[in-house]
């Protein structure tokens, strides 16, 4: 099987799958022209949920002074602005120069052609299986945050069913703690698979391909012909998702301004 809608209208069917998503996520959505914020009120905590996306073309310092407007004037410190076109994303950088981190992330799709699915530990979890490790694992991350914090981090989890089917995957231990894990998205054909995990000790077993695989396989069940997920432009995941059929296309660039302690 191989994607369909090849080319820029796939890529734009994939694009519009990540609007939908998120919109679909947000307590309150305010509309900009050239682009539009999102919000979630019960999730301060999760910078994702609270950000500004552009997706037109308006002035780079127009964008910061409403990243300081919406963002700030609803209290929160940290500041996450995402440019949907490559070019003026790149251009942008000036205007964002007391912002910390500036990330090119880039959109990789599949093949299609599906790997082999051998046996494995694989299994589908529900949100409350894998709440302790995601707690944990932000813990260990974090170990400087508030528990509230960590808290929602892993509970904002909850929100990702108002916008595609999910399924949580996870490895345990012979403890029943997840040691490896990873989040599949799916509607309307598409199938998005994000946050692939494998706690350090576990690593080099292969816990991640199997993930992987199974998302691939299960969402091909499930009616999807088109996979994608999203990777940091210089790091190293980025390779070994193209050794697992991945081909990169668009990329975003995402300035974040992290707040002083």
């Amino acid at each position: 099987m191989t994607s369909r809608g090849g080319g820029n209208a796939m890529w734009q069917r994939i694009r519009e799958f990540e609007e939908g998503f998120a919109r679909a996520q947000a307590s309150e959505v305010v509309e900009l022209g050239w682009g539009y914020a999102l919000l979630q009120a019960e999730f301060p905590a999760s910078w994702h949920h609270n950000r500004l996306v552009v997706t037109g073309a308006v002035e780079p310092g127009v964008v910061a002074a409403a990243a300081e407007d919406v963002l700030g004037g609803r209290g929160f410190a940290h500041r996450l602005v995402q440019f949907d076109d490559e070019a003026r994303g790149a251009a942008a950088s000036a205007a964002f120069g007391d912002y910390d981190v500036h990330e090119r992330i880039v959109t990789m799709a599949h093949s299609g052609v599906l790997p082999a699915q051998p046996e494995s530990r694989v299994e589908a979890l529900s949100l409350a299986q894998l709440r302790p490790s995601l707690i944990a694992d932000w813990r260990a991350n974090f170990p400087d945050e508030g528990e509230d914090r960590l808290v929602q981090l892993a509970d904002r989890c909850a929100l990702y069913e108002q916008g595609a089917d999910i399924t949580f995957l996870g490895v345990r231990d012979k403890t029943g703690d997840v040691v490896a894990r990873g989040e599949l998205y799916v509607r309307d054909g598409i199938a998005q698979f994000e946050n692939v995990v494998v706690r350090p000790e576990w690593r080099g077993q292969g816990l991640g391909r199997q993930l992987v695989v199974e998302a691939l396989h299960r969402s091909s069940r499930a009616g999807a012909d088109t996979w994608f997920l999203i990777a940091e432009a210089t790091d190293w995941p980025l390779g070994w998702y193209e050794r697992l059929g991945y081909r990169a296309g668009p990329a975003v660039h995402i300035y974040q301004r992290t707040p002083s302690r």
